[in-house]
């Protein structure tokens, strides 16, 4: 897989390729950056708490966490329409966690890092933050049903891994008391700049390393052989015998009649199974982060840097292209972005000198096709 500078950048010295060597093996991989700074400002402590509302906590984006229980809202007096800010940080003295849910769909930052990310890998994400304090822990040691990318923030926590009890958990499935661990395979501490990849089914637990911690765990699930068989299940609507009704008031010569064309078709279907057409199937499926970007012409500026919002690289002319048909310019920016995963607007200036890169991108962020900020 190619890697582009601005995913070297992001993640050094950590080689982008050693994190999806462990995405295949199922590995356990912890590496130290000299991204700390970077890291921080993707969610700065002074966001952090913008995103701490009564809406947010009613609705389950942000909830309070204490040894994998979420505490009831009328411990914080968001039940009934008001917040009691002097509540909430008097449960994170006491030990409480604060976990912001898809955090990603509320800091942009992140919605670009997760498609960065996405765009290399292949793989579904969305982000959660964790502001532990106190030496306590939002969960109990437990496993997940999907990979983990843990990236630190803030602070400094210790983790415990416990090695995989279940190879392929399912969502719903769970490690369920302290008594059962085996001595942990692997601990450390994480300090900001840091980075640890857990593996699904991994059985781990955390404990904050002084007065606070902030991480992100970024989940990544790349597709399964189920979802091959939904996306064969859809091919299937292109047959007549995929979107006849099944004989349910029939007698059985009819149920066997009809079974037998079914298993035809699923044969044929099967038989030509191509991993490589789903995929690409799905790349093209798979939806922009959508940011929302006003006051452009004030905002845009020679050292601007401008990110995709697409989550895989696609295709951006003919029939395959999913997104309009863009005029050349901004599909000459678009395509250079998909490439690079980040650059200025300088940067495209030069690299594409017969274009008005300037517009183009300000076209290209009306349509919610990339992400705008002043610094990586």
């Amino acid at each position: 897989m190619d890697t582009s500078a601005a995913l070297r950048d992001f993640f050094h010295p950590i080689d982008p390729a050693e994190i999806a060597g462990s995405v295949a093996d199922a590995r356990r991989l912890f590496r130290m950056t000299d991204r700390a700074s970077a890291f921080a400002r993707l969610l700065p402590w002074t966001t952090l708490g913008t995103l701490i509302t009564a809406d947010a906590l009613r609705k389950g984006y942000v909830t309070i966490a204490r040894q994998g229980r979420s505490l009831p809202l009328e411990m914080v007096g968001a039940g009934a329409g008001g917040l009691a800010p002097e509540a909430i940080q008097a449960l994170c003295d006491q030990g409480a966690s604060l976990v912001l849910n898809q955090v990603d769909k509320q800091v942009p930052a992140i919605a670009a890092m997760n498609a960065m990310v996405e765009r290399y890998l292949r793989c579904d994400t969305h982000t959660n933050a964790y502001a532990s304090f106190n030496r306590e822990s939002a969960f109990k040691a437990h496993f997940d049903p999907h990979n983990v990318l843990i990236l630190q923030l803030q602070g400094r926590k210790r983790w415990w891994c416990y090695g995989q009890k279940v190879r392929f958990p399912l969502k719903g499935q769970t490690f369920s008391t302290l008594e059962e661990l085996p001595p942990a395979e692997w601990e450390g501490v994480l300090k900001p700049g840091d980075m640890l990849y857990v593996p699904r089914g991994e059985v781990h637990r955390a404990m904050v390393e002084g007065p606070h911690s902030l991480h992100l765990t970024v989940t990544m699930i790349p597709p399964t052989g189920a979802d091959v068989m939904a996306w064969l299940g859809r091919k299937m609507q292109h047959e007549d015998i995929g979107r006849a009704y099944l004989p349910v008031l029939g007698d059985a010569e009819d149920r066997r009649a009809h079974q037998a064309e079914l298993r035809a078709a699923f044969h044929r279907l099967v038989d030509t199974l191509d991993i490589g057409a789903f995929l690409a199937d799905a790349d093209r499926e798979r939806t922009p982060c959508r940011p929302f970007s006003l006051g452009l012409s004030q905002a845009i500026g020679p050292d601007t840097v401008v990110q995709p919002a697409l989550r895989r690289r696609v295709s951006l002319a003919g029939p395959e292209a999913k997104h309009g048909a863009l005029p050349d310019g901004e599909r000459a920016v678009l395509a250079l972005l998909l490439a690079e995963d980040a650059l200025t607007l300088r940067q495209l200036a030069d690299t594409l000198p017969g274009f008005d890169t300037h517009a183009a991108v300000e076209s290209l962020a009306r349509k919610t096709l990339v992400f705008l900020s002043p610094d990586i």
